[in-house]
């Protein structure tokens, strides 16, 4: 049994599930906070639900979108946001990748699956950036608010009653 705080988590880690567990959390919470971060300065010149939108950054946009409707364009967004997550991912170490890697269904899959001479699991970037995004960033943009994201949907709303 592994006890203590282990990178201030402050809980006591049973077994060592619980040190991947809380190492994968800690790097999905990096990547996503730089990619929150990339997405809010990313230049936003035409706005793609339209330019009286009160929107200022690319990340409101996603967020009004998560949270409301997506537009006819959230392939264009959603690429954005995968081709930023899937450069973090690559970047990662081995170690790291295949913490994310074992969160995923995927290696609940292949863990049930493996045959006998399979000792390591293969890591999948796929499997990991629709992780991330599922779990991490767009969970993160559905609760994510402004007065700007507030007000959009808002009146969007309203005219949708109208």
């Amino acid at each position: 049994m592994v006890e203590g705080q282990w990178g201030g988590f402050g809980f006591v880690m049973k077994n060592e599930n619980d040190i991947v567990k809380a190492l994968a959390s800690e790097i999905a919470k990096k990547i996503t906070r730089k990619t929150i971060f990339e997405l809010q300065r990313m230049p936003y010149h035409t706005p793609l639900s339209g330019g009286d939108s009160g929107l200022t950054t690319v990340w409101d946009e996603i967020c009004v979108q998560v949270q409301d409707e997506e537009s006819y364009c959230w392939d264009a967004y959603d690429i954005t946001v995968r081709s930023l997550v899937e450069l973090d991912v690559s970047q990662l170490k081995h170690f790291e990748q295949l913490a994310l890697w074992i969160q995923t269904e995927s290696y609940d899959d292949w863990e049930s699956e493996k045959r006998d001479d399979e000792q390591f699991p293969p890591v999948f970037d796929d499997d990991i950036v629709n992780y991330l995004l599922a779990e991490y960033v767009y969970s993160d943009a559905m609760e994510w608010t402004n007065a700007k994201i507030r007000k959009y949907i808002e009146q969007k709303n309203q005219y949708d009653f109208d």
